[in-house]
């Protein structure tokens, strides 16, 4: 039995050794002919990742060899370091310095002087200054100025007669009527009239007057005017010109004949309030303007916008030991709103004929009562 195994086992093992060699010739014919496919590569936030490819080739003989072949580099990780983000210094260039030559220039042919006169000595004349501030001929100047034209009818008719001049020397130029004065100033300061000295704060001292017509009779032309600033919140150190008819130095005869614009170029040295929080009033130093008579005169910036008008002084010996005072512009605009309801921007933009006649019938003539009944009080 064993001999039959062993001679059946014999028989067969050529056929299965046989049958191996043609699998493998077979296989590795099939390996030659199959194709290569790559994997899809896969972006990993970049870096990139290499497939190495295995190719099989067959050698002249039947053994079989490997090579190994890189398609792309092998995969490496970059690492990336943000970039630093870079800044282009934009310099913005220096505002050109204020050319006050030719701000002063302008500002004086906006400026008039308002020279009162009166037919007795039972009020004394003045002379004052003003600002125009608007095409339509509005002016303005100080309320301590501008009550002499309450009181044109004061014991007859034309009893004061006022005037606006222009010019250096001053030349009567135009006629002009009482458009509004704040009634809180007449109220307070009533009996500045019959003092022998005129003393004030600079509140409420603010007054407008309305231009109406040439005394030449030609016609009545747009006239140059100064743009008010009631934004600004002024700065010690600020450069501004002042603009102005003083006649402290001068005489009666003179005043009437030859009297001219003044102007100066300071800084703001001081900043006052009427009340806390808001810069009300502006200390502009001693200078030639400081004289009497600059009451109403311009406080104009390097950007020829006013923004103040000249209030108040010291007393001194000489002009540059009297320091002038000048109300702003906002607050100006503060007291219009809380007496009349306007902005000092609507104000200006409205009909100031129409606004003047109102004033005029409504609310002028109690003012005068005011003045009057305390002119003509015996103590």
């Amino acid at each position: 039995m064993k001999k039959v195994l062993l001679i059946t086992l014999l028989i067969l093992l050529p056929v299965w050794i046989f049958n191996i060699y043609e699998n493998v010739r077979r296989e590795n014919r099939a390996r030659q002919n199959r194709t290569i496919e790559t994997i899809p590569i896969i972006p990993i936030v970049r870096a990139t990742t290499t497939l190495e490819i295995i190719q099989v080739t067959k050698t002249p003989t039947t053994t079989t060899t490997t090579t190994k072949k890189n398609l792309q580099p092998k995969a490496s990780v970059v690492v990336v370091t943000p970039a630093i983000p870079t800044f282009t210094m934009i310099q913005t260039p220096p505002e050109p310095a204020p050319d006050f030559e030719a701000i002063n220039k302008f500002v004086r042919t906006t400026i008039v002087n308002i020279l009162c006169t009166v037919n007795d000595d039972s009020l004394s004349p003045i002379s004052g200054t003003g600002v125009v501030v608007g095409p339509n001929g509005i002016v303005l100047t100080n309320a301590h100025v501008a009550q002499y034209f309450l009181l044109r009818n004061l014991y007859r008719k034309d009893y004061v007669q006022c005037i606006l001049r222009t010019g250096s020397p001053a030349y009567p130029t135009y006629h002009a009527e009482l458009a509004y004065i704040s009634p809180a100033w007449v109220s307070e300061n009533k009996a500045l009239l019959k003092s022998s000295s005129e003393k004030g704060t600079g509140e409420d001292d603010f007054a407008f007057l309305r231009i109406i017509d040439r005394i030449d009779s030609s016609p009545l032309m747009t006239l140059p005017y100064v743009t008010v600033n009631v934004d600004e919140n002024p700065k010690i150190g600020t450069p501004v010109v002042l603009v102005s008819y003083p006649a402290g130095f001068l005489g009666g005869l003179t005043i009437s004949q030859n009297l001219n614009i003044t102007s100066a170029i300071t800084v703001i040295q001081n900043l006052f309030t009427f009340q806390l929080g808001t810069i009300d009033v502006i200390g502009v130093g001693g200078t030639v303007v400081s004289q009497n008579g600059a009451s109403g005169g311009a406080v104009v910036d390097g950007k020829s916008n006013l923004i103040g008008v000249i209030a108040t002084r010291s007393s001194g010996d000489t002009t540059s030991s009297r320091e002038l005072d000048a109300i702003t512009l906002k607050y100006i605009d503060k007291r219009m709103q809380d007496e009349t309801n306007l902005t000092l921007s609507q104000f200006l933009s409205q009909n100031i004929s129409d606004f003047a006649k109102r004033f005029q019938a409504d609310t002028a003539p109690t003012l005068t009562k005011i003045i009057t009944d305390e002119l003509t009080k015996t103590n």
